[in-house]
């Protein structure tokens, strides 16, 4: 149970939790929200400006007890609208929010540690719409292994 596990897990976790989740694109089609384990992809051109969303681990602690992982869930919603745009960060962000309390055991491996704690940036470029999310999850520890010392 890896840090690049826990990401994978999560990321299909949160895929299937914004299934019903689409964003209008620049040209008037609609898209899903693209979600990725770990960094988004290079950007190739200038018209990839898809909603998207990455879960990615910042940092890992082992402790006595148990292992734990800080994870950032990125959002980055694309919504055209000018006075109302926001609301789809908003809606999306708390619709992942109440996902992970409901289900606080993701693939029976990784447990949510509470608080969840999320922020969005001051400045937003719109089109974009963007917000972050912090949780932090159970990773599985190694058994420790002892020296025989042969006494």
């Amino acid at each position: 149970m890896t840090q690049v596990e826990l990401m994978e897990n999560l990321a299909a976790f949160l895929k299937n939790v914004v299934l019903e989740y689409e964003s209008q694109q620049s040209d008037g089609t609609y898209s899903p929200i693209n979600v990725c384990p770990g960094y988004l992809p290079v950007k190739t051109n200038a018209k990839e400006s898809e909603s998207c969303m990455y879960v990615l681990v910042l940092e890992c602690e082992d402790g006595e007890e148990q292992s734990a992982a800080k994870v950032e869930i990125g959002f980055s919603i694309v919504d055209g609208d000018t006075a109302e745009g926001w609301r789809s960060l908003f809606n999306l962000m708390e619709h992942v929010r109440q996902a992970l309390l409901k289900k606080r055991t993701i693939a029976n491996k990784h447990r949510l540690i509470l608080p969840i704690k999320s922020k969005v940036a001051d400045e937003q470029p719109f089109p974009q719409w963007q917000g972050l999310m912090t949780v932090s999850y159970t990773l599985g520890k190694p058994v420790e292994e002892e020296i025989n010392y042969g006494y």
